[in-house]
């Protein structure tokens, strides 16, 4: 370090014991977590984070600690990075690299709640509800939330899949999206402001505004709700226009950015407002196979210019995958089939603490994986016999399931498919696909309702599958790179042909994803002399020739570029760039200026 910086880090770290006693005395020495073995889970996603600038996690107990907490750190101008489940794959929730300034990190894991509005038609989610829970919740009142189990990360929050515009499996419904949230804004000026959008009024000020939001004692302000969405009710028209040039969803898109939805960090959402759905009458799941990509390819444009329902979701993958996830993800299937949700998150943050006590007593941090692999081997199949003959025997793989008498809440109008008889949808798209695959080569399985529950569960066991092979394999491999793509809804190349430039630069390539959507997860196995960021920048360049959008549904984090109209997005809802600094790749610096120890050595120059 040089003299400079050594001198600007003693400097801005000085006032660190009073922030930590005034942050204590909000939440409780045992909410304040200083050392690195307290905060190595909430330190680490999916990619790990590096830096030293961390001085605390903070852990708040109420709606209203959660406000002092920020103003405090507001006060200190400390950095904060808002943390909900810490489920995402792109690193956008925890610290990465260098700042300016001291960082906080606050964990609202102590902050659940769900308020029930309308009859259940819409729900309100403070900060660390959860997916899951939004489930049984909803489930004995025949509804459900935008997305469910199978189609969403284990463990995730409602409100992270709001500020990431997170997608899922589920056709219908697209990103996660809403226009009503109660959200603190930090102004130019440096002072949070509480902004009420939620269309209810919850009296005047701030603390006596959060204490009865999180007690529910609030009326609904109709007048305030009327412009307002808390869902996307256009995503299924532009979800069938598969002549469009452009992808359905991905990050970038400022047709999807709107205060909390898309802020990724940028503001402090206490609480968001969102439309659940009507659970289907009845379901079933088709399980198709060919080795013919055109098969695929007709199916989806044929389906979507058609008279059919869209499908509840329509999920791609290829063998390769099939292959690993069969071998690799045994125990994530039974733990998926037989825990709880919430038990199989403990089990992910009981692994993340692990990882810190290997990497402490210089271990192999692959030691509890090979540990489940050899376990697995005495654990049933990953799917029943049959199904498992089917995808190891075709290329390429889709599950669809469809519904009778569902999605009604996208009627009032909009839906203009409406006005068919839901009843009749799975008889008539059964037939649709008797008759599309008699005319291709590969096979139609019509599938129970265990079945069904198997392949779900076995399409979101696979990505744990394919970090388990690559961590198990190191000696033969490079790095692995992961993409998350959006390809243009007119596309017919989604089967992907890299050129050999690139093509002798991997080892092996697996894809899956939602197909109808034309999302893609791609995974990259490198060959080990292979410069894997010279790669991915070489790969980033090919997409754009393909007119590709990336990332898709996971956020740009610390992986992706925010392009210009995501950039200025979050310079409105940070203008001093104090929270969540960097995210996108974007300047992490305060006031978004360049980095102050080179403004510094300039000044100092000139």
């Amino acid at each position: 370090m040089t003299p400079n910086a050594r001198e600007m880090s003693e400097s801005r770290h000085e006032h660190i014991p009073r922030l930590l006693t005034e942050l204590a005395a909000v939440v409780g020495t045992t909410n304040v977590l200083t050392r690195p073995s307290q905060q190595q889970s909430y330190m680490q996603g999916a990619i790990e984070a590096i830096t030293d600038a961390t001085v605390a996690v903070v852990i708040p107990h109420s709606l209203v600690a959660l406000w002092r907490v920020i103003n405090i750190c507001a006060a200190f101008d400390v950095i904060i990075i808002a943390q909900a489940a810490n489920t995402g794959l792109t690193g956008g929730s925890t610290p990465n690299g260098d700042y300016d300034r001291p960082l906080v990190v606050i964990s609202m894991q102590l902050l659940g709640g769900v308020h029930l509005l309308n009859d259940a038609a819409e729900l309100i989610a403070l900060p660390a509800a959860t997916l899951q829970q939004l489930e049984s919740t909803l489930a004995p009142l025949g509804r459900e939330p935008h997305s469910v189990l199978g189609s969403s990360c284990v463990g995730a929050s409602v409100i992270g899949g709001i500020c990431n515009s997170s997608g899922g499996m589920l056709v219908q419904r697209g990103p996660a999206y809403t226009e009503m949230a109660l959200f603190a804004r930090r102004n130019a000026s440096g002072a949070f402001e509480l902004i009420n959008h939620l269309g209810l009024d919850l009296g005047t000020q701030p603390e006596e505004m959060l204490d009865n939001l999180e007690a529910g004692t609030f009326n609904e302000n109709l007048n305030s709700t009327n412009s307002k969405a808390c869902t996307n009710h256009r995503y299924q028209h532009k979800v069938r226009d598969c002549e469009a040039e452009t992808p359905a969803r991905f990050n970038n898109d400022p047709n999807a950015l709107y205060e909390a939805s898309g802020s990724a960090g940028k503001v402090i959402v206490f609480a968001v407002r969102v439309a659940t759905f009507a659970k289907p009458k009845r379901e079933q799941t088709f399980y198709i196979s060919t080795n013919d990509a055109d098969t695929f390819t007709t199916l989806r444009q044929q389906w979507l210019k058609s008279e059919l329902k869209l499908p509840v979701l329509a999920e791609y993958m290829h063998k390769d995958y099939n292959d690993i996830t069969m071998h690799y993800g045994r125990d994530t299937c039974l733990s998926m089939r037989k825990l709880p949700a919430s038990k199989i998150g403990t089990l992910y943050r009981l692994q993340a603490k692990i990882g810190y006590y290997l990497d402490t007593w210089h271990l192999p941090k692959t030691l509890p994986d090979r540990i489940l692999q050899l376990s697995s081997r005495f654990m049933p199949l990953s799917l029943p016999a049959t199904l498992t003959t089917q995808a190891l025997s075709y290329n390429y793989h889709l599950i669809i399931k469809v519904a009778d008498g569902f999605d009604s809440d996208f009627d009032n109008g909009i839906n203009k498919d409406s006005d068919k008889n839901d009843d009749n949808n799975i008889a008539a798209v059964q037939a649709f696909l008797q008759n599309h695959m008699q005319q291709y080569q590969g096979a139609l399985h019509i599938c129970t309702e265990l079945e069904s529950q198997a392949l779900l569960v076995f399409r979101s066991a696979a990505t744990a599958a394919m970090s388990r092979y690559h961590n198990l394999n190191q000696d033969k491999f490079g790095e692995l790179l992961s993409t998350d793509i959006a390809l243009p809804r007119n596309a017919v190349d989604w089967d992907e042909a890299l050129p050999n430039y690139l093509k002798r630069q991997v080892s092996k390539t697996f894809y899956l994803g939602h197909f109808f959507c034309h999302v893609l997860h791609q995974d990259y196995l490198l060959k080990p002399t292979t410069n894997a960021k010279q790669f991915k920048e070489d790969l980033l360049a090919f997409y754009d020739q393909r007119h590709i959008e990336y990332p898709a549904e996971h956020n740009v984090g610390h992986m992706y570029p925010a392009k210009a109209e995501l950039h200025h997005f979050y310079k409105k809802l940070d203008p001093t760039n104090s929270l969540n600094p960097g995210i996108g790749q974007t300047e992490k610096w305060k006031n978004w200026r360049s980095s102050p120890i080179k403004e510094k050595l300039n000044d100092e120059f000139y």
